[in-house]
């Protein structure tokens, strides 16, 4: 005899037997289970949702013949059971597919269904593929670090933030955030600058940890709160060490897939072989890279036929254009060398030319950053990263172009992470301060070397790995404006 325990999903009653299918959590499918007739009435907390514990012994299905109608080979003749946990009569979830608006309300009942639950497994599994290339990576081993969730700093310069107000005084909303750390502070929109920290004492770091942005939009691109793959590596001086590591990342978790079984049943539940495509292009060799001035020529067909001109500023890619450059490539592209206008002020600067600047687009080589997107077809940006500059006199000067640095002003000395300097910050014109970023300035003043790194949008990645429509799909929990339920 076999101990099966598992998730009631169905439940039949016939004349000869009662016939219950349950899930285990352990793969997409069920399994059939037939015991003699129980009536409704008879036991009512053999409903659907409960949980059960079966036993019995596998037979044919040929000798079950309640259950002609299930596919599966075998299904369990029962001799005993037990109701581990009831549910109530009115469990909302049924055998059949409730709505995907239902399902989204309700994420803490969406994961009991046998397609959330895989895309958990499948999630499980890439972050351990991740796991085992960074813990046995040939040229040394990437720490995993874990990063502060709270913050003074705006990472992404200009994301809309969330507060962390704390719940000790009913005063004013201000005055509630200044009770607990002394000034407002705010939940992290990005992993990239505690990263730093890290690399400059291990080298070579990892990180998974979530984010959050307070973007008003309805996007299937998008969640309020989301997830972050950060790895940074010291001692590097172009982007090409990045390229290879980020294209071995990829080829990494799609040769794990491809043997693992969520993978399997991902690719199973597809029902075509396009997403076998998806895979097969992560394994291609050579990704396209091209730089920003390139693309802009490249998109001008595009933007002439929704009467875009040339601008004489620089104007950022749209995601309908990074789709634009992957179906015309047919590959993953690495688009590379942002402008200084359109990248944060930590983004390296270029230091040569690197290609012939389209009409509208003229910007001069110091600004032009050492920065690169890596798009993916079908969803556009996914990992975002480069060097990172390293020299404090042209850190701060971007800062003070970029608005980051403040005037003296009256009131509470800042807050000072640094050891106590009685002379001028370096490179400050007089009342300049750099207030929430003079730790991540201390990181250059106090020692650096070239480094740089890029940060993965989990959800994006799993997006286009499991070929669903919105990021939505690949977390058990989504937030996203408006919804926040539980």
């Amino acid at each position: 005899d076999i101990i099966i325990c598992g998730t009631v999903q169905d439940v039949q009653h016939s004349e000869e037997c009662t016939a219950i299918t349950i899930n285990d959590g352990s793969t997409i499918s069920s399994i059939q289970a037939r015991m003699p007739a129980v009536r409704p009435d008879d036991d009512s907390s053999l409903s659907l949702g409960a949980t059960i514990q079966l036993q019995g012994r596998l037979e044919p299905r040929e000798a079950t013949s309640c259950l002609s109608h299930q596919k599966q080979q075998a299904t369990l003749s029962v001799k005993d059971f037990t109701i581990v946990g009831p549910a109530d009569s009115a469990f909302p979830i049924s055998h059949r597919q409730p709505s995907p608006e239902f399902l989204h309300l309700n994420p803490h009942l969406r994961i009991r269904t046998p397609q959330y639950a895989l895309m958990a497994r499948f999630r499980s599994t890439v972050v351990s593929a991740l796991s085992n290339l960074f813990d046995t990576h040939p040229d040394g081993p990437f720490y995993q670090v874990h990063l502060p969730m709270l913050t003074w700093t705006d990472c992404e310069g200009g994301a809309e933030v969330f507060a962390a107000p704390t719940q000790r005084s009913k005063r004013a909303d201000k005055e509630m955030t200044d009770t607990y750390f002394g000034s407002r502070k705010y939940l992290n929109v990005s992993a990239v600058f505690h990263a730093e920290a890290f690399v400059q004492s291990l080298d070579r770091i990892w990180t998974l940890s979530p984010c959050w942005r307070a973007e008003r939009t309805d996007s299937s691109r998008h969640l309020a709160e989301f997830w972050m793959l950060e790895v940074a590596l010291n001692y590097i001086d172009s982007l090409e060490p990045l390229f290879n590591l980020m294209e071995e990342i990829l080829r990494s978790i799609v040769s794990r897939l491809k043997t693992s079984p969520a993978g399997q049943e991902i690719l199973s539940q597809s029902g075509s072989d396009e997403l076998l495509r998806r895979w097969e292009k992560l394994l291609s060799p050579n990704w396209p890279r091209i730089t920003f001035a390139e693309a802009t020529k490249l998109l001008e067909p595009l933007r002439a036929t929704k009467g875009k001109t040339p601008a004489a500023r620089v104007q950022d890619v749209t995601p309908e254009e990074e789709k634009y450059l992957c179906d015309h490539f047919n590959s993953p592209v690495f688009l590379t060398h942002f402008p200084t206008q359109i990248r944060l002020f930590q983004a390296a600067q270029s230091a040569k030319d690197i290609s012939e600047i389209p009409p509208g687009q003229d910007f001069p080589p110091d600004q032009t950053t050492e920065s690169f997107d890596l798009l993916l077809p079908g969803i556009g940006e996914v990992c975002s990263g480069g060097l990172r500059e390293h020299r404090l006199d042209i850190l701060i000067d971007t800062m003070r172009k970029k608005r980051f640095l403040r005037g003296q002003k009256p009131g509470p000395v800042p807050e000072r992470n640094a050891p106590v300097d009685a002379k001028p910050y370096p490179y400050l014109h007089p009342g300049e301060e750099l207030q929430s970023v003079e730790w991540f300035a201390d990181l250059r003043r106090w020692g650096t070397s070239p480094h740089g790194g890029f940060g993965i949008g989990f959800e994006r990645l799993l997006q286009y790995l499991t070929g669903t429509e919105s990021v939505r799909e690949v977390i058990s929990f989504p937030r996203y404006f408006g919804v926040c339920g539980c």
